[in-house]
């Protein structure tokens, strides 16, 4: 029993040599790799804006008091008039993804509340009753946060003014914060 465990000293310290052995000899054959370098980003890849707007499409006596001013980001300025239940006004464009490699989430949606000014009576007639709303038009869905643009991607969307109501105001209510922005991150 006693040679049994000279044997299993000598193995052992026999394996210790050999791994502190083999150890020496890696270091001795090692090289050391370096990668040094810096990156840019590039933000001229990472577009998204609207595009083609359209005239406005016009249901009932509604008319257009100001048009809308298109920017690459923003469609402001536009003042129509609803005179009647079932009155609107649609306007079309698009949502366009131009990075090349670089798919879009709306990360936030924001759609105001309108705020009517007027006699109390009418403002409280027409304000309740007043629907703007930004819908797809490929599958009439709204728009909403967590909604995808892929990389290269257009969407025709419609923002649609309108009056529906029953009942009609006695004077005349400016109604206005009929406002939405949409911030796209990338994806």
């Amino acid at each position: 029993m006693e040679e049994n465990k000279k044997t299993r000293v000598i193995a052992i310290i026999a394996l210790i040599v050999a791994i502190v052995c083999v150890s020496i000899g890696f270091a001795a054959m090692s090289t050391t790799l370096r990668i040094n370098g810096n990156s840019t980003m590039d933000t001229a890849h990472w577009r998204v804006r609207f595009k083609n707007l359209s005239d406005p499409v016009i249901v009932g006596n509604a008319s257009i008091i100001t048009a809308p001013t298109l920017t690459d980001t923003v469609i402001e300025t536009y003042k129509v008039k609803l005179t009647n239940t079932g009155d609107s006004v649609t306007y079309y464009f698009d949502v366009a993804n131009e990075s090349v490699d670089m798919d879009a989430v709306i990360g936030t949606f924001t759609k105001q509340t309108p705020t009517c000014t007027g006699s109390v009576s009418d403002t409280n007639i027409v304000c309740p009753n007043v629907s703007y709303e930004l819908r797809y038009t490929s599958n009439n869905e709204l728009v909403k946060e967590n909604d995808t643009l892929n990389a290269g991607e257009t969407k025709n969307l419609k923002l649609t003014i309108s009056y529906v109501g029953s009942s009609l105001p006695e004077g005349v209510v400016d109604i206005n914060n009929l406002n939405i922005a949409i911030i796209y991150n990338q994806n």
